[in-house]
């Protein structure tokens, strides 16, 4: 809490923080300069300040010329050598806040103001904290919060490797920022700058890896409409900057919300749907299958044509592994609430994971409610065995789809997101699908024949007991009985 100290100088009274010891400050009353004493905890005796040495004192100015303050940052007028101070301000150059007599600090946003000439300060407004538990004003330049430690953005207009201008914050996380910034080699073409932000070395080269398989995924999937093209990954020191499409338009999310979570028209979401199954196809083709882990309606844009989407921020994403051991290995756990299955919430993640993740975002999508997980799932049976039930009739077939994929027995949803495509463009739930071998009819996902057991679906990843391959859709090894994922 402040303290009451005296001006060794006039001995006149002033408040000051109880953080102040051994800053200077100029007395609000005699104008001359001190250095404050440790303060010592409050009802404690408080030591005398001891004055600052000054230079031998200049000839007295003119009482006119005295009062005359400096225009915003000009230096204050000079005679004879002595420098006339400024005059001291009476609210935060920050944030308004009324200052209390004598002050150093703004007690409102923590901003040092600068009461004895030193060393030239960066010139610039204060950079701001944007953590909401904070919001410290910090000296320009800054990279990290010096009172939270958490990453500060970067001042609009400053020029990034010779050639990206920044125009505007657009994002800020624990990771770093997102800004949309100008290139000024391609015509001042839109780009967006994903800027990572660690102070402590080995913090930063962990947190680089997964920046560098962002891009070599946002790579991967060059050829799929709805994902962002990447144009640059710079690396020096410790800063890495990731240039990327800028994409014009909001995410689905915001949008909904601004319009009092009204739903989206059903057509519209089994389009986005069927984009955003081209996207899961590639990702879960690659050797080893890439899943994304974290498909919800955040991380999805609308664009400003209002039919077209953008799947963006695909950091969480990872490779399943190429050996047994790697697949099984727990990863990371990585998910949002409502839209990961069970096996993900235990670090298992694997492809049919991001189908349940789809599902639920479609769900959201079209009824405007937050998905809560498997329970939707219940939820969603009990109203399509309902005579009454709300859902319109012209799309059952939508909510027994997001139903399926909403299992939470991975084996009970779709294998594939072509199998789940398939379904959205012929707008109905495949149920049965003939043998090739004996065309006998079988329930769909039936991973072998019922009458000359000709196998229907694809093959699985290696037992992990004996090594053999299975079909998708077998609970246990055909060859040595293991329990199967």
């Amino acid at each position: 809490m402040p303290q009451i100290i005296r001006c060794p100088h006039c001995t006149k009274s002033m408040q000051v923080p109880d953080n102040a010891g051994g800053k200077n400050v100029r007395c609000p009353s005699c104008k001359q300069p001190f250095t404050i004493p440790a303060l010592a905890p409050a009802g404690a005796a408080v030591p005398a300040p001891a004055p600052v040495s000054k230079p031998a004192a200049a000839p007295p100015l003119p009482a006119a010329r005295a009062a005359a303050p400096a225009p915003n940052g000009a230096r204050p007028p000079a005679v004879g050598g002595a420098v006339v101070p400024p005059p001291l301000p009476t609210v935060c150059p920050s944030c308004g806040s009324k200052l209390l007599e004598g002050a150093i600090a703004c007690m409102d946003c923590g901003y040092l103001l600068q009461t004895e000439p030193g060393p030239a300060e960066p010139e610039g407004p204060p950079n701001l904290c944007t953590n909401a538990a904070c919001g410290v004003a910090n000296p320009p330049g800054e990279r990290n919060c010096q009172r939270c430690g958490s990453p500060l953005p970067t001042a609009a207009g400053t020029l990034l490797h010779g050639r990206y201008r920044l125009d505007k914050l657009l994002k800020m996380g624990g990771f770093g920022a997102v800004y949309m910034a100008s290139d000024t080699k391609h015509g001042n073409r839109a780009v967006a700058i994903k800027d990572m932000i660690g102070a402590d070395p080995q913090e930063f080269a962990i947190r680089l890896n997964f920046f560098r398989r962002e891009a070599e995924i946002l790579r991967t999937l060059e050829a799929v409409s709805i994902v962002p093209r990447v144009y640059d990954f710079i690396q020096q020191g410790q800063t890495a900057h990731l240039v990327m499409e800028f994409i014009r338009g909001k995410d689905l999310l915001d949008l909904m919300e601004a319009n009092g979570n009204k739903p989206f028209p059903i057509g519209s979401v089994v389009d986005w749907g069927k984009a955003i199954c081209d996207v899961l196809m590639t990702m879960h083709s690659q050797s080893p299958p890439l899943i994304h882990r974290d498909l919800k309606p955040d991380n999805i844009m609308l664009l400003e044509d209002q039919r077209s989407i953008k799947m963006i921020d695909f950091g969480t994403a990872r490779d399943l592994g190429r050996t047994v051991q790697e697949r099984m290995a727990g990863k990371t756990r990585v998910y949002t609430e409502g839209y990961a299955p069970p096996e993900q919430i235990v670090g298992k993640p694997e492809a049919r994971s991001d189908l349940f993740a789809l599902a639920a975002t479609l769900y959201h999508l079209a009824t405007g409610k937050a998905p809560e997980g498997f329970y939707t799932a219940k939820e969603l049976e009990g109203q399509l065995a309902d005579q009454n039930s709300p859902l319109p009739a012209s799309y059952r077939w939508f909510y027994e789809l997001i139903k399926i994929n909403l299992s939470e027995d991975v084996n009970d949803r779709y294998f594939s997101a072509k199998e789940f495509k398939h379904d959205l463009e012929k707008q109905r739930v495949t149920k049965e699908v003939a043998c090739p071998k004996c065309r006998t009819g079988n329930k769909v996902r039936t991973p072998y024949c019922s009458k000359c057991a000709e196998p229907l679906t694809d093959p699985t990843a290696p037992c992990n007991m004996c090594g053999k391959f299975n079909r998708m859709g077998s609970r246990c090894c055909i060859h040595c009985g293991n329990r199967l994922r």
